[in-house]
């Protein structure tokens, strides 16, 4: 027996699903619950992202500026400008976030669908030091080349941009948001802040039924607010974009 395989057997883990664990019921996670989930985020790495740095907990091996990644799992898209990341639009939603400065400990301090209600629960809270956010919350399927994940991305500042531009795609096909296929490239821009990398957005075409059925179900879980975004605080050393 090669030496892998002994490694492999003694560590209790084998590659392929064996036959025996097929039917089961999902036990052991009858107390997970809604709040216990999070939909992973997908993200583009910029030059000072946590990412690229080796001593952060955040570090990604082989993690470069340009490429996009999606949270949680750490999957990385290392040809994001070239070939791009084939996304299928599921739900959009936009709030106006309040995040707490990160030097005053920072947070997340609730999501409203108006600019105004967000000023208002900073004034009846009684709120310092805190930074209203417009944000494009785009819920969608990524392809990572082994089938459909769940993710989400949040688009503000200079991303909001390809955010309109991905709403107008949508809303000239006509359909189902979640009918087409579109692909994101990371290119980079050249801002008044310093460089970044943002996303360019095109049309590629229809979807296949089981990826539609895919989408509807997570179109219905978020319509029915059985999954929602992961509330992190946004890592403002991340990207130049973001604070433009």
């Amino acid at each position: 027996m090669a030496k892998k395989e002994v490694a492999t057997k003694q560590a209790g883990a084998i590659a392929e699903r064996p036959a025996f664990l097929e039917g089961g019921s999902g036990r052991g996670s009858e107390g997970v619950s809604i709040d216990d989930l999070v939909i992973p985020r997908l993200e583009l790495i910029q030059s000072l992202s946590p990412q690229r740095k080796k001593s952060a907990a955040e570090y990604i091996e082989g993690a470069e500026e340009g490429m996009g990644f999606i949270t949680v799992s750490n999957h990385l898209f290392a040809d994001a400008a070239s070939a791009g990341i084939q996304i299928i639009p599921v739900y959009f939603r936009q709030e106006f976030v309040i995040w707490k400065d990160r030097d005053s400990g920072g947070g997340f301090n609730g999501a409203f669908a108006t600019e105004q209600a967000a000023n208002q629960h900073i004034i009846d809270e009684g709120l310092t030091e805190c930074e209203v956010s417009k944000t494009d919350q785009q819920f969608v399927l990524v392809n990572t080349g082994e089938g459909w994940e769940e993710c989400v991305i949040s688009m503000a500042r200079a991303k909001l941009k390809a955010s309109r531009n991905l709403n107008s795609l949508v809303k000239i096909a006509g359909g189902d948001r979640f009918s087409r296929v579109y692909r994101l490239n990371s290119v980079e821009v050249d801002g008044p802040k310093g460089e970044y990398y943002n996303w360019k957005v095109a049309a590629i075409g229809y979807v296949d039924e089981p990826a539609y059925r895919q989408a509807e179900s997570l179109y219905e879980s978020v319509l029915a607010g059985q999954k929602d975004v992961a509330r992190e605080e946004p890592n403002t050393a991340q990207t130049v974009g973001d604070s433009i």
